[in-house]
């Protein structure tokens, strides 16, 4: 019997980070664009986080598409979550949230299929990022230093401008 019950007691753990806290949560926690044309893309990732990281994602986005991109994230990381669309390329800054208050969102249409990185940078600092390059041990609490983010990428193909 307890062979038999031992898998489920991972399951039973009451942690907010126990089992798929983090993964899929992009579909489980961003809102989706009301555009019904709009498709999510399988690019879309979700990860942890903690307070001070920078992360990015590659994707490719394709000429002839309109894209939406968004995040979502766990209150404890706060405001101020900066994210920026780079060409992969030439490393040039395509699109800053910062200097359009902090969007959580962003819809464009390509004319060039490139690559790209979806950067997101948290504000504040943890005592995981300020311990990079010790070899002290350290704690970390998920409850005021750690949270879950989701990139949610959606495209559709691009109407027809004019009449």
């Amino acid at each position: 019997m307890f062979f038999i019950l031992l898998p489920f007691a991972g399951m039973s753990q009451t942690h907010d980070y126990s089992m798929r806290r983090c993964w899929g949560y992009h579909r489980d926690s961003c809102p989706t664009s009301k555009n019904i044309y709009y498709r999510v893309v399988d690019d879309s990732r979700s990860a942890l986080f903690v307070k001070g990281q920078v992360s990015r994602i590659k994707s490719i986005i394709y000429n002839g598409r309109d894209y939406r991109i968004s995040f979502c994230h766990d209150a404890i990381l706060g405001e101020g979550i900066t994210m920026r669309i780079i060409d992969a390329d030439t490393e040039n800054v395509l699109y800053d949230n910062t200097e359009d208050g902090f969007a959580s969102e962003f819809e464009f249409t390509v004319t060039q299929t490139s690559e790209i990185y979806i950067e997101i940078e948290v504000p504040g600092s943890s005592r995981m990022s300020e311990a990079e390059g010790q070899n002290d041990l350290i704690f970390v609490r998920k409850d005021t230093e750690m949270g879950c983010i989701g990139i949610l990428i959606e495209h559709m193909i691009t109407p027809v401008k004019g009449f």
